[in-house]
């Protein structure tokens, strides 16, 4: 008598003579990606990241060199116009144009830099970016209304230097007389102290006020403390009253634009 063998669909017997070359494909594609891999990354061409940049007076862009971990030269064809930090950090100095230069060993990257002048909008708008950032290094949750006034005016007064010459024209060339060029060209009239002064403290939830504003005379701003008005003047370096403002406070002074804490000189110079 002949004897019928009936298999199921999908018995182990089909399944084992299938599993055995697929998992021998598995292993030659997991050995050629180890194998490839670093190979291919090794043979990656180092680059810039950006080869053209257009920045409006007083903004910052980062640029990199990618493909390599060798150590990077960076260098301005004229700092009047840009400076480059050692990481590739880009400041519009002045309008204009530049070369920034990266040089890495036997190798040079070039990014072209223009700068422009900014209408009024950008620049209260790179003043409010500014002034976010400033809150964010130097305001704690910790700090009392007091103390965060006053930290805020230890930063204008160490970091913005004096416009001397208040003049229309003047004013139109740099802008002595916004927040702008208190806090992002670190020179301004009184009145740019003033108005830089009072950004800061309406982030930072401390009323202030601002005194004689809009006018030919001597300006300032006030804060209140307690129910209490306070002067304080960024300009003039005075800050009426610091009764309430702990020790280690006043000790630390400020965060200058580095980012550290300083004691409290004033070394800036006096722009006339």
């Amino acid at each position: 008598m002949r004897t019928v063998v009936i298999e199921k669909r999908g018995s182990n017997r089909n399944l084992g003579k299938c599993a055995m070359p697929f998992a021998g494909v598995l292993l030659a594609l997991l050995c050629a990606l180890l194998t490839v891999t670093p190979l291919q990354a090794r043979a990656s061409k180092a680059r810039i990241s950006s080869k053209k940049v257009i920045l409006y007076v007083g903004e910052t862009k980062t640029v990199k060199i990618l493909g390599t971990v060798k150590k990077i030269q960076w260098k301005s064809s004229k700092k009047k116009v840009a400076t480059v930090t050692s990481k590739g950090k880009i400041m519009a100095r002045k309008a204009g144009k530049a070369t920034i230069t990266a040089k890495v060993g036997k190798k040079s990257f070039k990014c072209s830099v223009t700068v422009k002048q900014p209408d009024s909008a950008r620049r209260l708008k790179l003043a409010r970016q500014k002034a976010k950032q400033i809150i964010k290094k130097c305001i704690s949750g910790d700090m009392n209304t007091a103390e965060r006034a006053y930290v805020l005016f230890k930063w204008i007064a160490d970091n913005c230097s004096w416009q001397k010459n208040q003049s229309p024209a003047a004013y139109k060339k740099n802008f002595g007389n916004e927040a702008y060029a208190a806090l992002i060209l670190k020179k301004a009239a009184c009145s740019g102290h003033a108005k830089a002064y009072m950004m800061l403290c309406e982030m930072a939830k401390v009323p202030v006020r601002h005194v004689n504003a809009d006018s030919w005379s001597h300006q300032w701003n006030e804060v209140k403390v307690d129910g209490k008005w306070l002067k304080v003047d960024t300009y003039e370096k005075t800050f009426e009253n610091t009764s309430g403002i702990r020790e280690s406070i006043l000790e630390r002074e400020t965060y200058n634009e580095g980012g550290k804490m300083g004691i409290p000189l004033f070394s800036f110079k006096v722009e006339m």
